[in-house]
């Protein structure tokens, strides 16, 4: 759980900051979305190859 709670922060932040920037709508969702999904891939592939 807190995993996906600090991809959901990392994501809001980073599409708050874009949207902050640009005041694209659209971008700020595609980039708050892609830091999310990294996130979880990033964390999930540290615990793959910590076994």
């Amino acid at each position: 759980m807190p995993t996906f709670i600090l991809g959901i922060v990392l994501g809001a932040i980073s599409g708050g900051v874009t949207y902050g920037l640009s005041a694209d709508g659209q971008l700020a969702v595609i980039v708050g979305g892609v830091a999310a999904v990294l996130t979880w891939l990033g964390i999930a592939a540290l615990i793959i190859a910590d076994d």
